[in-house]
């Protein structure tokens, strides 16, 4: 039962980040350089998964799994509560540095700024929840597991600034 509210929970998170208003945002990571691919592949992504990129943008990702899932594995349903409450008590203060918040479930996500498309592989040796801050220049940073609201507005700020992210 408490797996089920857990997953509520983040549902929750993810209708409330996904129905508000895009505005620009960033995704953060704990190196400076992330996986950028552009290939012809492209082309059989289906629209609903890629993440328009209008400016700075951080897009939360977690796995896939069904709702049984969490409950087999209680520090992946604690990780999950966590990176839910704190990105929702970011979002505010994300957003109104100028940032877009996304999140997506799954080991990769589909980036695209104008006519320019990538793609962004989670490193398979790493955690399974993280955050991908991204702008229409081209720039990527990875943060890799679960963050506190505190660090992931600082890291906004630094990605915003420099177009890179120093580890905390």
């Amino acid at each position: 039962m408490r797996s089920l509210l857990r997953i509520g929970a983040l549902c929750g998170t993810i209708c409330a980040v996904a129905c508000k208003p895009a505005v620009p945002g960033v995704t953060v990571s704990d190196t400076a350089s992330a996986a950028v691919t552009v290939d012809s592949g492209f082309t059989t992504v289906p629209e609903s998964v890629w993440v328009a990129l209008a400016g700075p943008t951080i897009i939360g990702f977690y796995p896939v799994g069904s709702n049984e899932e969490p409950g087999d594995d209680e520090g992946l349903a604690t990780a999950l509560d966590d990176f839910s409450s704190h990105l929702s008590a970011a979002r505010d203060s994300l957003m109104a540095a100028g940032f877009t918040v996304q999140l997506r479930a799954g080991d990769t996500l589909w980036l695209r700024a104008g006519n320019v498309r990538s793609r962004f592989v989670r490193a398979l040796d790493s955690a399974t929840v993280g955050y991908v801050f991204a702008d229409t220049l081209g720039r990527r940073a990875v943060v890799y597991g679960v963050r506190s609201y505190l660090d992931l507005v600082a890291y906004a700020h630094e990605f915003k600034r420099t177009g890179m992210l120093q580890p905390h």
